[in-house]
């Protein structure tokens, strides 16, 4: 499915500025305005494939959830905590959207910051072993299917 692929290419994406966010964190004098620049991309990045997900994947799969009751529940699953990691990622990039926040707080900020994108790396390996194969697998036997039908 080319809706998959997609999505894992914005997850290296979000998974790149994850790990530039950290190593600017891990030094010795982290540059603050840097910071801010990268908080604002990794933001922008996961909100845009947050979106994707809940336009093109949720709403499309919702055709095919009675295809599959373990993908009802994945998806129901999903779909509850997207919300609340899209509203928690709003609210935590609105709090450190000023370089002096960051900097008059660092230490929070740095234990936010790992703790939302530990949050998120297992949401992502979660999404990519369990979720993403198992709606591949119900697309595909669809897919099947419509052959032999037609």
């Amino acid at each position: 499915m080319e809706l998959i692929g997609k999505l894992k290419k914005q997850h290296r994406i979000v998974n790149e500025y994850a790990h530039q966010i950290e190593s600017e964190i891990d030094k010795a004098n982290p540059n603050i305005g840097h910071l801010v620049e990268l908080l604002s991309i990794f933001s922008a990045s996961l909100l845009f494939h947050l979106n994707v997900e809940d336009m093109e994947l949720y709403l499309k799969m919702e055709n095919y959830t009675d295809n599959s009751p373990t993908l009802v529940s994945l998806f129901e699953q999903y779909q509850k905590t997207m919300f609340g990691l899209k509203d928690t990622l709003l609210d935590y990039a609105s709090k450190y959207s000023d370089p002096l926040t960051i900097e008059m707080n660092f230490g929070n900020f740095k234990e936010e910051t790992t703790e939302i994108l530990d949050h998120l790396r297992k949401r992502i390996d979660r999404e990519e072993s369990e979720f993403y194969p198992l709606i591949e697998d119900v697309l595909r036997k669809l897919s099947t299917e419509e052959q032999v039908v037609i």
